[in-house]
């Protein structure tokens, strides 16, 4: 009579609990991104800059997020994705964190770095489409209460936060922190919401009219903040959207944009130059200036701080207004190449995506993101929005991932 190995036993033992782990891990890090989902804009409202620590109350829930997905990551991570993306990804993570040894702050650099952990996780831990389904519409309930006492405040005539010395013009930061959370926000629901229309199908009009309706109003709320980067790339979007999924609706939003800024002319010429005449310098917050002087501050520097940067935390020194900047004169020449190269990367894939209205969607976003952050400090640094700008590049993997596993 044969006697059973022990070492069997052992092994399949040891197996079946990695399987059990890791479908565990996968359980807790999607439980997590729909926490995230749902907290992360409430996260963004209040008038005041809290801290606790070194953390303002506006960045804890973003960070908490990132280090609680740490956690059912490493144990899953035999199902994290291996692709030249993720090498690149790491490789820029692992360089963030060595410029510590020349400068960089450690606070500012987690930042920049824990947003890949949320892009890695939607990778990881989406594994049905029913889950992309879910996520993405707790990221648009998500914004109900934000949008809803935005607009509030707006039409009460509250939440002012400054009024622009020439014009005159009131410019709200809603129920956020500021015009510039409040904008971007609004953006980045656009984003959301045509995610959410890409992937499924409303059965309920009344649903559908409430979304809209919520579109709307987060549209309403973006002007009313008077926040020229974002509004560009509003229309970058949705210009770019349009055009590859509904030719009809492109040409309806190309009329109505004429329509409108004919109507509102003056004010448009307001917001754009912030005068009565034509002053490129004050229209542009003085970024050519602010360009020149960046430019000359890296020919400038050493060789050493052209290639590897001053180190990240050290920008309030400067005034940049150009996240690609920033990458240059924190991160050096190497720094910023390896964005580009994630960025790159990104843009590759989503042009080699076979579903049309998909890749001209995240293509859309892509291409809006890289041109605001020539414009402003936008997606690269502000915490919140990068963390958003990654978990919709995750999104896009995890959409291709199923449809390929539908195929095979």
């Amino acid at each position: 009579m044969n006697r059973p190995n022990p070492e069997s036993f052992s092994e399949g033992s040891s197996f079946a609990a990695t399987i059990v782990s890791q479908q565990v891990a996968i359980k807790i890090g999607f439980l997590t991104l729909i926490g995230f989902a749902i907290l992360r804009p409430l996260s963004l409202l209040g008038r005041e800059n809290l801290a606790i620590g070194i953390v303002e109350i506006t960045e804890l829930m973003g960070v908490g997020i990132s280090y609680l997905l740490l956690f059912p990551l490493l144990l899953g991570l035999k199902r994290i994705k291996l692709d030249l993306l993720s090498l690149f990804i790491m490789i820029f993570i692992f360089y963030s964190i060595e410029s510590l040894f020349w400068g960089s702050e450690i606070r500012k650099t987690a930042k920049t770095i824990l947003p890949f952990i949320v892009f890695l996780s939607v990778r990881t831990f989406i594994t049905q489409k029913n889950q992309v389904k879910m996520l993405l519409i707790f990221l648009v309930l998500g914004f109900l209460i934000p949008i809803g006492f935005s607009t509030y405040n707006i039409l009460l005539g509250k939440s002012i936060e400054m009024v622009e010395i020439h014009s005159k013009m009131p410019r709200f930061a809603g129920a956020f922190t500021g015009i510039h959370t409040l904008a971007y926000s609004m953006l980045f629901f656009s984003f959301f919401y045509c995610i959410l229309h890409n992937v499924y199908r409303f059965k309920s009009d009344f649903n559908r009219a409430v979304i809209g309706f919520l579109l709307i109003l987060s549209v309403f709320c973006l002007y009313k903040s008077l926040t020229r980067t974002p509004m560009v790339g509003f229309l970058i979007f949705w210009l770019i959207y349009l055009w590859g999924s509904n030719k009809k609706a492109f040409f309806i939003f190309i009329a109505l944009s004429v329509l409108l800024s004919i109507l509102f002319s003056d004010t448009l010429y307001t917001i754009i130059f912030k005068k009565d005449y034509i002053d490129i310098n004050t229209a542009t917050s003085g970024r050519f200036k602010l360009l020149a002087l960046n430019i000359n501050l890296f020919l400038d520097s050493s060789l050493l701080q052209q290639l590897f940067g001053r180190g990240i935390g050290h920008e309030r020194a400067f005034a940049f207004h150009n996240d690609y900047m920033v990458l240059l004169i924190s991160f050096g020449i190497i720094g910023l190449l390896l964005y580009l190269v994630l960025l790159s990367l990104l843009g590759w894939n989503i042009a080699l995506c076979k579903d049309k209205k998909t890749k001209y969607l995240f293509g859309a976003i892509l291409i809006s993101a890289a041109a605001m952050n020539f414009g402003s400090n936008a997606v690269v640094f502000r915490f919140e929005l990068s963390q958003y700008f990654w978990m919709i590049m995750g999104l896009f993997y995890s959409i291709e991932k199923l449809k390929m596993n539908n195929k095979t």
